[in-house]
């Protein structure tokens, strides 16, 4: 049986390396490092996105229609790091400075979970700022400030 170090070592490469997938479009090691039944959920995704996408084929259903739109994913700064209390539990920080076919650059910063079991990934939960997206893919977002709430719903005296 692993020690923990090598446990820890050996989910951090795993994470890694489906990073670099994305990185490569390498939908074939994608499909290698992923549990049959894996749950990616991206908690903030903006509306039309799904939340939460059960199954390696739905999984990989879903990432291999992002080339269609995406150029190259472009992450980088990379930082992994595992849960002291659960070496499967791996935490990685990264950056994106992707390029889209509209043509348009899209930066944005991410906290990714990795639940890894028996050398698979079995949970991929992906945090992201939805607003970069949404402005990518040509929305926009109203600015909202406290004020105009306040002054919306205060009470009349």
């Amino acid at each position: 049986m692993p020690t923990d170090d090598e446990l820890r070592a050996a989910n951090i490469d795993i994470a890694r390396r489906y990073l670099d997938a994305i990185n490569a479009w390498d939908f074939e090691e994608k499909r290698r490092l992923l549990a049959d039944d894996v749950v990616f959920e991206m908690r903030y995704a903006p509306p039309g996105f799904d939340k939460r996408i059960t199954g390696k084929e739905d999984v990989l259903a879903f990432v291999q229609k992002m080339p269609v739109f995406i150029v190259t994913e472009g992450l980088y700064d990379i930082s992994l790091e595992t849960y002291h209390s659960d070496p499967g539990e791996v935490i990685a920080e990264y950056k994106s400075d992707m390029t889209l076919v509209v043509p348009v650059e899209m930066k944005n910063e991410y906290v990714t979970r990795f639940t890894i079991r028996d050398g698979k990934i079995t949970r991929f939960r992906e945090y992201f700022d939805p607003i970069v997206l949404i402005e990518a893919l040509g929305g926009q977002i109203e600015p909202g400030s406290i004020e105009a709430t306040l002054a919306k719903y205060a009470a009349p005296n």
